[in-house]
């Protein structure tokens, strides 16, 4: 198999090319050309995986960023749906995104959300053979909210007051103020469950040797190359799971990818836009496609003039033209954003303010905050991809309204790790500081929650608050939801939220993605997760005449 690898590698060298910003007439062009490219490396790349190999493994292609397995270290969205197949949480959203169980089988709180006790699954053991039970648990926070660890997520997990473990069985979350959703809080993957005795073994080395309790276990990491996993025969559910290897792989290139997929040599794989008409018209490949639960945007330093005038944050909102970027950036692919939250969540407010493409509206606010001749900015952008064309779209937008964006370009793979200098993760933050940008291109894989935007993304001592928003109103209406029990009187508070971070403009709200995946026709059962979650479970490979 690693010849056909090598082989595969050295086809697709030929296809890969450099991603550039493209002007708006020229999409439709590069569109025709990725079909005419696909057509041709498909005639001369011929290398195929046997018969035998594609019963038993799955191969999964993945293009964005996977830098560790270590549940207190995860930044990128795409690290959690990998982690996610090794160790898991304690519940889970499932197909329909309602929250179900995983390792723990009930829950409750009976001191108005103060508290919450959770009961575990019984007989449970994770892949080094450790039985897992609560002291599992404990040591998973404890060791996140431990500042020697360096959690990228610890913030999040600051409400714990203190875990309790009355029984091997039993664990007691006790929270410094209520959380009525907390919950469905633990469905993030940085409250996966790993191994504690591997993790006091191996130490830092962990993060590329994970144990957990999950559906696969850990085979190998090879960086850049592929990440294997097998089957684990004691799971919990493993009568579900029916595949004996999954592989993932990362394939940068979106063409790339696409060709690997359409020659046989991947099972599943991420697709972006260019790809989804192609893709359409083969007969192979099943086209799956869900509104992500994400947001993407345009951020500002909401601290540091001129973007600390809300006037100013308006009149660039004013400033895009969004049905634009999606028809000519994305192939007419997403939904514009009116907001922080996608409109399949329940709690979506339709009633806030929209800010219509209306350039001499923004021009009169720039004038009102006393600018009437624009002024220059420093904008930080990804090198590549959606981000990039999301940036490229608002600098030209913004230099329309003179406002001068000069951009930044980040490589792809340290593009957050930049931020870590002016947003620490112990709460530390510095907008004013040498070199911070005025304005960056962002975005944020939710989940099936709205508290999973509204409180990581605009609190205002959040690590994930990339804007330096804040607002004590924002901030106060934050834990007033949480000690709301009932779904319906948060929803309320949901909305004026929303209607509050609207008006405030701490971004260009810019689109909201849609998740396409190409799998192959002789993977059976597998769906699309809104929320960019990788999901094998009863899952089955009957290839036919492939070999």
């Amino acid at each position: 198999m690693e010849r056909n690898w090598q082989a595969i590698q050295m086809c697709s060298k030929r296809a890969t090319r450099t991603t550039r910003p493209f002007p708006f007439f020229s999409r439709s062009a590069l569109f025709l050309a990725t079909a005419v490219m696909v057509a041709f490396f498909l005639s001369s790349c011929t290398d195929k995986r046997s018969l035998e190999e594609q019963k038993h493994k799955l191969v999964y292609g993945f293009g964005q960023n996977f830098k560790t397995f270590d549940p207190a270290k995860v930044v990128y969205a795409q690290e959690a749906a990998i982690i996610m197949q090794v160790q898991e949480g304690l519940v889970v959203f499932d197909r329909n995104l309602k929250l179900t169980p995983c390792l723990a089988t009930s829950w409750e709180t009976s001191d108005h959300c103060n508290s919450w006790v959770f009961h575990l699954r019984p007989n449970v053991k994770f892949h080094d053979g450790f039985p897992f039970t609560s002291d599992a648990v404990k040591f998973t926070f404890e060791r996140i909210l431990d500042p020697k660890t360096a959690s990228t997520r610890s913030r999040l997990w600051e409400e714990i007051r203190e875990i309790e473990t009355p029984d091997d069985l039993t664990v007691i979350f006790k929270l410094k103020a209520p959380n009525c959703v907390f919950p469905e809080k633990l469905t993030s993957s940085s409250a996966s469950i790993p191994s504690p005795a591997a993790l006091q073994k191996l130490g830092d080395k962990y993060a590329t040797n994970p144990v957990g309790t999950g559906p696969f276990r850990f085979v190998e990491w090879i960086p850049d190359v592929a990440i294997r996993m097998e089957r684990n025969p004691d799971h919990w559910n493993a009568k579900n799971y029916h595949i004996d290897k999954l592989e993932f792989r990362p394939v940068r290139e979106n063409t790339t990818r696409f060709i690997e997929l359409e020659q046989g040599v991947l099972d599943i794989a991420d697709l972006e836009f260019p790809q989804v008409n192609v893709a359409k018209k083969s007969e192979d490949i099943v086209l799956q496609s869900v509104p992500q639960l994400s947001i993407r945007y345009v951020g500002f330093n909401t601290q540091k003039p001129p973007f600390s005038d809300k006037r100013v944050r308006q009149a660039a909102n004013y400033a895009v033209n969004k049905e634009e970027l999606i028809k000519y950036m994305f192939f007419g692919v997403g939904e514009p954003a009116i907001g922080p939250i996608p409109s399949v969540l329940p709690g979506f407010n339709p009633n806030v303010h929209i800010y219509e493409y209306n350039p001499e509206k923004a021009k009169e606010l720039l004038a009102e905050a006393g600018y009437p001749n624009g002024f220059e900015a420093s904008f930080w952008s990804y090198e590549q991809g959606i981000y990039r064309s999301t940036a490229d779209h608002a600098v030209e937008s913004l230099r329309k309204i003179g406002i001068d964006a000069k951009m930044q370009i980040l490589d792809n793979g340290a593009y957050w790790d930049k931020f870590d200098t002016y947003i620490t993760t112990d709460g530390k933050r510095y907008p004013t500081k040498e070199g911070v940008f005025d304005i960056f291109v962002g975005g944020w894989v939710g989940g099936e929650t709205i508290d999973g935007f509204l409180d990581p993304l605009f609190r205002s001592n959040s690590s994930s608050n990339s804007s330096f928003y804040n607002n004590p109103e924002v901030d106060k209406l934050l834990l007033e939801y949480k000690r709301l029990e009932t779904e319906e009187e948060r929803q309320v508070v949901y909305k004026r939220l929303q209607e509050i971070i609207v008006e405030d403009a701490p971004w260009i709200f810019a689109f909201h993605g849609q998740l396409n995946t190409g799998v192959r026709k002789h993977v059976k059962g597998y769906v699309t997760n809104p929320s960019l979650l990788y999901n094998f479970e009863g899952v089955r490979l009957e290839p036919g005449g492939e070999s």
